[in-house]
């Protein structure tokens, strides 16, 4: 049986639990969890990594994602967390990390904000989504991206996992991106939604 702590200790972090959010607060931006790392192996084994790579997880939590594509890849990684509470969990995973892999902490940054807020940089080019907020933000986001893309034309990807068919639909229907990968977990054939669905941007 996989042992999901094994990259944590690893990667010297705690990604483990949920951040919910009390009740009745920011009712547009939900809970706080980690993409497994058996399904994290899983979708790399199985992904072309973007040339120039350098990824922006919306939503970042405890910081998994960050760590995982930073270590594994050695490329540029970036969260942005609207909650204070799991922002202040990734800093003290931040700090740990650094710790041991102080050289790719370097590539790491970490912006406590509203997602809708967060400005793309013109370089940024692989965007990570495991169900952060409602499709009113997402939209939001995405349009973000796609100003970027248009102001500086590039090559990109979104990644989304557990995708919802909010998230799908509007990108299969009113986006410049186009579906191009679906990475199947093993819980798939029980729900579809346990997977990886990769959107590709070509200018």
């Amino acid at each position: 049986m996989f042992d999901e702590r094994k990259h944590d200790k690893e990667l010297n972090i705690d990604t483990r639990g949920i951040v919910e959010w009390p009740l009745g607060v920011n009712l547009e931006y939900f809970r706080t969890e980690s993409t497994l790392y058996s399904d994290l192996d899983r979708f790399i084994d199985q992904y072309d990594l973007l040339d120039q790579a350098k990824l922006v997880d919306f939503g970042s939590g405890k910081g998994r994602i960050l760590y995982y594509f930073n270590y594994r890849y050695q490329i540029p990684t970036s969260g942005i967390e609207f909650s204070e509470v799991a922002y202040h969990q990734l800093m003290n995973n931040f700090a740990s990390y650094s710790e041991k892999h102080p050289g790719l902490a370097r590539k790491i940054s970490t912006y406590k904000m509203k997602a809708e807020d967060y400005e793309i940089k013109k370089d940024e080019n692989i965007f990570y989504f495991f169900n952060p907020f409602t499709l009113k933000i997402f939209k939001e986001v995405l349009q973000n991206i796609e100003h970027s893309l248009t102001e500086n034309p590039r090559i990109a990807d979104i990644i989304i996992y557990y995708p919802s068919v909010n998230y799908t639909e509007y990108l299969d229907n009113y986006s410049d991106f186009h579906f191009l990968q679906l990475v199947k977990t093993p819980k798939y054939f029980i729900n579809s939604r346990e997977s990886f669905k990769v959107y590709r941007y070509h200018p």
